[in-house]
């Protein structure tokens, strides 16, 4: 006689949503440095900066921000001239937008925690879902 163990939906809904999870934070980006911050595409940044963490932010952290804001867009207005690196290396140097990026850095790790759970859940529906559809009818 045979026995047979069964793995329940949810079961493997939960082991995949952990795993999931587990991946998203290893693939989700560590810390942006001030270089990476002032050149990152838009969506990238708001996604760094949601705007629901940066309302509840406090005096300091909020400046802090639009000095950034006003970095990306200065260099934004360089790219048009092509002096984007020669710019950027300037701000680099600004102890401003140094002092800026101490302020706000601590809002970045953040994102790494969002994007694990986001990862947990879409892999726990997976995972749930999966198992629905691919179970074995001859059991029945």
């Amino acid at each position: 006689m045979t026995q047979y163990t069964s793995v329940s939906p949810a079961e493997t809904g939960i082991m995949t949503g952990v795993i999931s999870a587990g991946i998203g934070y290893t693939l989700a980006p560590r810390k942006y440095n001030l270089e990476q911050i002032l050149t990152q595409k838009p969506d990238v940044f708001e996604k760094s900066f949601p705007k629901e963490v940066m309302q509840n932010a406090g005096k300091e952290q909020k400046k802090a921000h639009n000095i950034i804001l006003e970095g990306r867009k200065i260099l934004k207005d360089a790219a048009k001239n092509n002096k984007t690196d020669a710019k950027l290396a300037e701000l680099l140097n600004t102890p401003k937008y140094s002092k800026a990026y101490r302020a706000v850095k601590d809002f970045l790790p953040k994102a790494r925690v969002q994007t694990a759970i986001v990862f947990g859940v879409i892999g726990a529906l997976a995972g749930i879902f999966g198992r629905i559809i691919f179970e074995d009818k001859s059991e029945v």
